[in-house]
């Protein structure tokens, strides 16, 4: 629900344009002066505001310029409702940061197509800022997102206390495979990896997990805890199906490659697997993303220790013996083991 933010020193305009607005949906705050409209936006973030223009101490004018001084408010449509509609007073208007004005007396029409508009340019703008950023950190290679949209995000997380599950991926043998097939081949694992995490979160939770890449064979996803076995079960199974396909048939028939290390000498590497760390962030057992970082990158390493695509969960708080692992580690084609 959308809300808006009324001033004006007359009760029967507020009464009338809140009974407008209230009948067609919309959260509606009221306020009789410009410092009501200023003690009310300390607590309060309305999505649009209705200003008039003529009332007394602080003018429309003025606590518009305030309004918009106020950073979190300042991409905000203010709209003035005014008697006064010269050329001269619109421009005065628009001059202080406001995007439209509704003339005095009021049409119920006009009222609810000027906000409506505005609300959804409002919109319309906020998400293309979001997909600019998107496309500022997004990983050249695979277009996910990046390591600052992934901070933001395990943030955002955080701070709503939602039931989410961070899950830290790492391609097993993913420099042996490059070290004998090239990066170009590397490359097209990587796009096949971040295609088959999106395809099981989405598959799994719908639209409303989030993908990102940190970089190299490092990935990262949020999803709803109700559906992150499902994602993870799906991610390691069409991983494993999948990943067989960038190696030739002897390699495959062999179930390993062969590879010289860094001293010349030869040694044999299982084919890539995937293993996975999973944090649940619920209890309030974290308080900043570094601390979600840090034991993703622990759960994760108890994960590749396990041969094969796996996965570890710890579920603990730090009020349940400190920041301790629990839980179980699961491994593809051997059904879940307890650790």
């Amino acid at each position: 629900m959308k809300t808006v933010l009324i001033a004006d020193d007359s009760p029967s305009n507020l009464q009338l344009l809140q009974d407008i607005l209230v009948k067609s949906g919309y959260e509606v705050l009221v306020a009789e002066s410009g410092l009501d409209v200023l003690e009310i936006v300390e607590e309060e973030r309305p999505d649009i505001f209705l200003l008039d223009i003529m009332m007394p101490g602080m003018d429309g004018l003025e606590l518009c310029r305030k309004i918009k001084a106020i950073e979190r408010f300042t991409a905000t449509p203010i709209v003035f409702i005014t008697a006064k509609n010269s050329s001269e007073d619109i421009v005065r208007g628009f001059s202080a940061g406001a995007v439209d004005y509704i003339p005095k007396p009021f049409n119920e029409a006009e009222i609810l197509v000027r906000v409506q508009t505005h609300i959804r340019l409002h919109d319309v703008l906020l998400e293309l800022e979001r997909l600019r950023q998107l496309a500022l950190d997004a990983n050249p290679l695979t277009q996910l997102p990046g390591n600052n949209s992934i901070i933001k995000a395990i943030t955002e997380a955080l701070e709503s206390r939602r039931p989410v599950s961070v899950v830290y991926a790492d391609i097993d043998n993913f420099k042996a495979f490059n070290d004998k097939y090239g990066f170009a081949a590397g490359d097209q694992v990587l796009r096949f990896t971040a295609d088959r995490i999106v395809t099981a979160v989405e598959e799994a939770c719908g639209k409303g997990g989030m993908v990102g890449h940190v970089g190299g064979d490092d990935f990262v996803f949020i999803s709803p805890v109700e559906c992150t076995q499902e994602a993870v079960d799906r991610l390691t199974q069409d991983f494993d199906q999948g990943i067989r396909l960038f190696y030739s048939d002897e390699d495959r028939k062999n179930e390993q490659i062969r590879v010289a290390d860094r001293s010349g000498r030869l040694r044999l590497f299982p084919l890539m697997s995937i293993s996975l760390g999973i944090v649940e962030l619920e209890k309030n057992a974290f308080s900043h993303h570094l601390e979600v970082s840090a034991m993703c990158a622990d759960v994760k390493k108890i994960a590749k220790s396990i041969p094969g695509s796996s996965y570890f969960i710890n579920r603990r708080s730090r009020g349940e013996g400190g920041s301790s692992l629990l839980d179980a580690v699961a491994k593809t084609g051997s059904g879940v083991a307890a650790r």
